[in-house]
This record gives structure tokens, sequence and C-alpha cells, in this order.
């Protein structure tokens, strides 16, 4: 077997956490504050992973996100470790990762990490100003981040943090203090531009960034991030010392995940994906996965929006050998012309999007995909 298809048969693991002990005002991801569902959702967890259609599969990344790990009881995740570990052939230099907030970043989470194989934590910082983070309900100062961050440190050399761009109040030297902190402890960062999404407090507000000083505020934390020598490999991310991610790389590069939680999805690398009930409860009761196929359209649509989103762009010759014809023959009249505009390089048979347009590459990437 090839080394090309040895690594599409890694997969990736996912397993999504959805306790936080508040929810932020921005936050739409599923999560809920009633802990009393953490131990009879965790059982409902181990019994999906070992049920899971795909063990005995190979994995070269697992990624416990949230929602907020950290805030999970003592053994939580001793307890998931060992049902993936019991259910999957997880490689012995897989990356490991975590996911955390600084209020709840102790040391017994740093050393029940460490005890489980644990070798990368991404932790969220969001702005490094007090006044912005109660604006939007964060319950950590920039001071208890920094100690957290220190902490962490003492038990794992790859950290990660993430900020936000468009918070209320959020100013220029935010984003510079934010960026410095993060460059000092962490050798990859995650800039997340803010969306506003219906049902969450801040849209509730009536609060709307404003798009220009947000893309504003991306190119100075662009500029500062290659002050502090780091690469941009995918539009919010960020990574020094060859610290990306290689979970989110997966999905980018459109291969193979398993989803395990509610709210999780999964993805045979192919054509078959599937995604899980987004209420906590429900899942509790029922563990299980809804499947659907992908048609043509949507594979090809998939492929070029996330592959367009990294700063390698989409290799044609891969293109062609995973779909079977030339991405030109499909979309070569607007390529031209996005090409011949400025927007989209070719160079060396690889298309990407132009370092400058980065930040407003959806209009540009809508052209390229299909009807």
């Amino acid at each position: 077997m090839s080394a090309a298809k040895t690594l599409q048969n890694e997969r990736g693991i996912y397993v999504h956490i959805p306790f936080c002990k508040s929810k932020c005002g921005y936050c739409a991801f599923i999560s809920v504050t009633d802990f009393s569902l953490q131990k009879p959702y965790v059982a409902a967890l181990v019994d999906e992973i070992y049920n899971s259609a795909e063990r005995g599969a190979s994995a070269d990344s697992v990624y416990i996100g949230g929602g907020t790990p950290s805030c999970l009881y003592g053994g939580a995740l001793k307890e998931i470790f060992t049902a993936l570990r019991d259910c999957f052939d997880i490689n012995g230099n897989a990356e490991i990762t975590v996911e955390c907030n600084p209020e709840s970043a102790t040391e017994a989470f740093a050393q029940e990490c460490r005890e489980c194989g644990v070798n990368r934590i991404s932790m969220g910082l969001q702005s490094s100003c007090d006044d912005v983070l109660r604006a939007v309900g964060r319950i950590h100062s920039f001071d208890e981040y920094v100690f957290a961050v220190k902490l962490l440190k003492r038990y794992f050399d790859n950290v990660s943090s993430d900020i936000i761009l468009g918070l209320p109040r959020q100013t220029s030297d935010d984003v510079s203090r934010s960026v410095d902190v993060i460059s000092e402890y962490c050798d990859h960062i995650s800039v997340y531009a803010l969306s506003v999404e219906q049902g969450t407090p801040l849209c509730n507000s009536g609060y709307l960034p404003d798009d220009d000083r947000v893309a504003d505020l991306y190119d100075y934390a662009c500029a500062r991030l290659r002050v502090n020598g780091f690469e941009r490999y995918e539009v919010s991310n960020f990574a020094r010392n060859g610290k990306q991610s290689r979970h989110n790389n997966k999905y980018w590069n459109c291969q193979p995940y398993i989803g395990f939680g509610v709210a999780a999805h999964g993805y045979d690398g192919e054509y078959l994906r599937y995604k899980h009930s987004d209420d906590v409860r429900r899942y509790i009761a029922s563990p299980h996965a809804e499947y659907y196929e992908l048609t043509d359209k949507d594979r090809f649509n998939e492929y070029v929006m996330l592959r367009l989103r990294t700063e390698n762009g989409l290799s044609l010759d891969e293109f062609a050998a995973r779909f079977g014809y030339s991405f030109k023959d499909m979309r070569g009249e607007d390529l031209s012309k996005l090409i011949a505009d400025g927007y989209v390089l070719d160079e060396n048979g690889r298309v990407r999007i132009a370092p400058r347009y980065m930040f407003v590459m959806n209009g540009i990437i809508e052209k390229l995909m299909l009807d």
C-alpha cells in the first residue's frame, strides 16, 4: 500500500463536549450549563464509541472540543480516552488536542490531560481587555488567561490560543496585546472574525460589527503575527515551528474523520457524511448519528471551498486525481477572469486566493463553485 493511501486511511477523531460554566454572548455552538447532565452524557458518549461502526480504524489525530472540555468532572477525560484507545488504533505520534478556557484550566485538568496522552491544548482568550471580555459574557480576566497559559506550558509544549475580531469595544491596541501575549507562550493562534448568529445574546442586543473595521483589524493582526514569526496556513490560522493543527488540516483537505457526541459530524473522505442530534438530552437517550450521501456537486463545492481557505490553495493535479476530471474544464472561464483581475493566483499548478484578498475570499470562492 502506498504512503499516500495509508495517510488517507488515517482518521481524525472529534469528540464534542457540550458543557460550559456560562454561555458567551456570541456563542452559537451546541453547549449547555446544566452540569447534572455530565455523567449521563459521558456514559452515552462512551457507549457510542464502543458501538462505533468504524471501530478498529487507525487514527492520527484526536480532538476533544466544545463547549468547554476543561469543565468536565475529574476522571471524565480518562473514561473517554480509555474508550477511544480500546476501540481505535491511535498512532503513537498522533496529535491529541483538548480545548479549555482559562477559568477551568486547573492543575488537576492539566495533570489528567497529560495522563491521558494529550500533547496539545487549545485555549480561548478572545480579547486581552477585561471590559471587552465582560461585554460578551466571558467569565475570565486577561490575568487569569496569563496564569492559565503559564500553568499549561509547564505540562505541554504545544499550546494554541484564539482571539475574536470585531467584539464590542475592541481596539487595535487590544488586538496587538492579545497577539503579543499569545506569541510569548504559544506557537499556534486562531484569529476569528466575529459572526453574530441568530438567537445569541449579542444578536438580540442589536450589535453588529463593522465589516471594514474587522477587515482592518484582521490585516493588523496578520502583520503583527508576521513580525512575531507566524505564518498563515489557513485564513484564520497561523503557526510557527511546524505547529500547524494536523487535525484541522484534515477538514480543510477533505480527509476522513470520525465524530462522537452531540452535534458532531463525521465524513468518510468520499461521499458519506453523518451528523448527530443537536439536542443534548436526545443524544443521551439515543447516541446515534444520521447518515447522508453527498452529491457530485456537493463534493465539488466542498472541496473547492475548503481547499481555497488555505494558503496552499487547490492543487490541480490533486483535484484531477480525486475527481477524475480537470478543474479548468469545469470552471476555466471564471478562473481565468479571477486570475486576470488579480483575485486568484495560479502558480505551478496550484490555484490559491491572492494574499491581499484572503479576508474577503467568500465572494471569490463562490464564483468557482457549481450553481
